[in-house]
């Protein structure tokens, strides 16, 4: 079985000091958010094979948080510059199709509306909204991630500030 778990960013502050969107960090807000909320998961998850992310900082940091909470090193987050660009949901599907057999738990850190566009692609009957550091999991029967995207995956956890 395969578990994925779409995770999109926390609340970013409003403006980088360069004024770019990539340095965006997280507010303060967005940080405590990204704490309860990973905190939350590892009650119900607290394996991860692997977390890869966008290289944008407030995707980066809220990994981090996560990685924290489930005992994952930072410096095996793998970092994938598709997931910070918004061209649909294929790169995303890409990364995910050559992740190795081995992994059962895998953890994207990205971006909307990219995530909230592949979290109701690949979970049937999920059409909720991906608020800032929502959480969806979706668990697969099949063996391998390429097996896995051929299916439609049920729906294993959805959190969000709202709901924790």
């Amino acid at each position: 079985m395969k578990k994925l778990f779409i995770v999109r960013h926390s609340k970013a502050v409003e403006f980088a000091r360069d004024h770019s969107d990539f340095n965006r960090c997280l507010a303060d807000a967005g940080i405590k958010k990204a704490v309860a909320i990973a905190n939350k998961l590892t009650q119900t998850q607290s394996e991860a094979d692997l977390l890869i992310s966008s290289p944008a900082c407030r995707a980066l940091e809220t990994a981090k948080i996560f990685a924290s909470a489930l005992e994952y090193p930072d410096e095996d987050i793998q970092l994938m510059d598709t997931l910070y660009h918004f061209g649909g949901i294929q790169p995303a599907l890409d990364i995910i199709s050559a992740v190795p057999s081995q992994v059962q738990s895998l953890f994207l850190f990205g971006h909307n509306p990219t995530f909230n566009a592949l979290a109701w692609h690949l979970c049937d009957g999920f059409r909720d909204a991906m608020p800032t550091c929502a959480v969806v999991g979706v668990t697969f029967s099949a063996g391998t991630w390429p097996e896995a995207l051929q299916e439609k995956g049920q729906l294993s956890a959805y959190l969000t500030k709202k709901n924790i």
